[in-house]
């Protein structure tokens, strides 16, 4: 019998608890071992991030942070991507600027947490939003990521 870890996440908008993912039911592969997951091999932990907003320090950049807390995993730390994105008359959703990427530990606040920001080049009222992606060193996690609350905001690129 071969055993693995698996995490499942569940995201967290600002100021709102989410239930944990379920589990997917154990998965059986060809060949001569067998593979499950019991439920020792499970974990859970939340993604979180912010509103995307003005940044406080010049220049004016839109900004977004992203961050994890640990329900009961066996990982103290996880990359934590952010990638922001604006709204375009086009009616579509395009990222914008590199995506903030930082390995950090549970729990968020300064120092543990990932940002995203691109500088505005007026001051134009647009949408924004970020995509958060949290990956568990040394533990497979399930492909969630969270997208965050729409705000329009006088930041334009």
């Amino acid at each position: 019998m071969v055993a693995f870890g698996l995490a499942f996440g569940a995201t967290q908008a600002p100021a709102n608890a989410a239930e944990p993912v379920p589990a997917p039911a154990p998965v059986e592969e060809s060949g001569a071992q067998e593979s499950t997951v019991g439920p020792e091999a499970i974990c859970v932990f939340y993604t979180n991030g912010d509103y995307v907003h003005v940044s406080s320090t010049a220049p004016a950049a839109a900004s977004g942070h992203g961050w994890w807390t640990n329900g009961n995993c066996n990982a103290s730390l996880a990359v934590v991507t952010v990638q922001l994105q604006q709204y375009y008359s086009d009616g579509k959703w395009r990222n914008v600027g590199s995506a903030g990427k930082s390995t950090v530990r549970s729990g968020g606040g300064a120092g543990n947490r990932a940002t995203g920001r691109v500088t505005c080049s007026n001051r134009s009222v647009t949408g924004w939003r970020s995509v958060i992606d949290v990956d568990l060193v040394g533990l497979a996690d399930d492909p969630g990521k969270l997208t965050t609350a729409t705000r329009n905001i006088t930041c334009r690129r």
